[in-house]
């Protein structure tokens, strides 16, 4: 064979195809190659990869056991298998560990779906894997079956764009428990003041922070730097609801020192270990030992603060509508989620009373 020449690949293997220009991702994947009317040869692009030796990888695992991707017979396995490729590997985006974790977790709670047709999946199916209960005999909690009504969403999407699918029945599933089910201890007036004699010990300004905004822990760590205006004294952010998502909380005059230290010192980044960004993980972790060692030995949990930022918000007599925005909850007297400036004035006054 002359040097720099591919051996063929079979007929219906496949091909790895280099693309015109410069790209991250040059080697182009396809599969299921024929002839249209026009003789024009139409195909499914698996994926693209750095290098030509990783295009070949995938394209001997696809053919390991090979199926279409419109095979309206392919299982709920198979989908996902399918699907989780083409996000996380094949995409070209780059995801974090925790996101990787949080679809991993989801799916390991379908087994149920795991061998069933997932065109002829109904919202019955999906209702099933969310009224799960768990090993104590109570329901999933609302952040796990968030996510695997989030993983149902993103299937059902995958799916309708390959024409596995007419039409994406999990979206009639809804979730089971409310939104703030996890149990939560507000940290007392007591509590408080320990933090706050301890502000300049490690990581308590963290936990003041959380305290007077509200927001969930991987909410605030997960924020863009962009989302946090120091001229305009407002966070931006929110990954749950449609209630919950891009909401804007002041920051407190007296967390605002802290914020803005913080993200001065790491290049705007508001949590950063090892110069890395946080995970929820380790911060749960660091939240519990800072506690510990400045002596407060009540048993919290970062959640806690979320519960802390409500408490506080109504014993100052702050009137509903702005808890319900401050935190992110759905409310019948809210008819518009568009924020004003007088919205966000209004909001800043609410936070200035605790």
């Amino acid at each position: 064979m002359p040097r720099g020449k591919s051996l063929k690949n079979p007929n219906g293997y496949g091909s790895v195809v280099r693309l015109s220009g410069k790209r991250r991702k040059p080697f182009e994947v396809r599969v299921n190659t024929h002839m249209d009317e026009r003789y024009y040869p139409v195909y499914d692009v698996l994926g693209r990869f750095a290098t030509r030796e990783e295009a070949m990888i995938a394209l001997a695992e696809y053919n390991r056991n090979p199926y279409s991707i419109t095979d309206r017979n392919i299982t709920f396995s198979q989908l996902y298998e399918k699907f989780y490729k083409n996000k996380y590997e094949y995409s070209g985006k780059v995801y974090s560990k925790s996101s990787m974790d949080c679809t991993r977790s989801a799916y390991g709670h379908c087994n149920a779906l795991y061998n069933l047709t997932y065109s002829k999946l109904r919202p019955d199916d999906f209702r099933t894997i969310l009224g799960q209960t768990n090993a104590k005999g109570k329901p999933l909690s609302h952040a796990l079956q968030e996510h695997i009504k989030n993983l149902f969403g993103q299937m059902d999407k995958f799916a309708l764009q390959n024409d596995i699918i007419e039409k994406g029945y999990s979206s009639f599933a809804a979730i089971t428990v409310s939104e703030d089910d996890m149990p939560g201890v507000p940290f007392t007036r007591e509590e408080l003041q320990i933090l706050w004699d301890n502000k300049d010990f490690p990581w308590v300004d963290s936990i003041l922070i959380y305290i007077y905004s509200g927001w969930r822990v991987s909410e605030l760590i997960l924020m863009p730097p962009e989302d946090i205006d120091l001229i305009a004294g407002t966070f931006k952010g929110g990954l749950k609801t449609d209630a919950g998502k891009n909401r804007i909380v002041p920051i407190h005059s007296k967390i605002r020192g802290f914020v803005e230290h913080r993200l001065a010192v790491n290049h705007g980044i508001l949590f950063v270990m090892d110069e890395k960004p946080m995970t929820a993980a380790k911060y749960t972790q660091l939240f519990k030992n800072t506690l510990k060692t400045i002596g407060i030995t009540t048993y919290h949990t970062p959640h806690d603060c979320r519960h802390t930022f409500t408490s506080l918000l109504d014993s100052a007599g702050v009137n509903q509508v702005c808890i319900d925005r401050l935190i992110g909850h759905a409310s019948k007297s809210l008819t518009t989620r568009t924020y004003t400036h007088k919205t966000i004035e209004e909001l800043k006054q609410a936070i200035e009373m605790i």
